[in-house]
């Protein structure tokens, strides 16, 4: 019976040290999720001040300033 006790105890040392680890990890990508997503409202208003800025929307048509 003591075997079986200290095999348990054992199991939850592990467990809990796996939740501890899931955690931290679930936590930093949290904080990464969130920054690029403020990363991506930032381009996406970028975007689309350019596609303002350039009067008919039509980027792409523009002659490159070499010619």
């Amino acid at each position: 019976m003591e075997e079986r006790l200290t095999k348990l105890e054992v199991k939850l040392a592990y467990a809990e040290e796996t939740i501890v680890t899931l955690d931290s990890v679930v936590t930093e990508q949290a904080k990464e999720i969130a920054l690029l997503q403020s990363r991506l409202e930032k381009l996406e208003k970028r975007v689309t001040d350019m596609v303002e800025e350039s009067g008919d929307g039509l980027l792409g048509e523009q002659r490159p300033p070499h010619y």
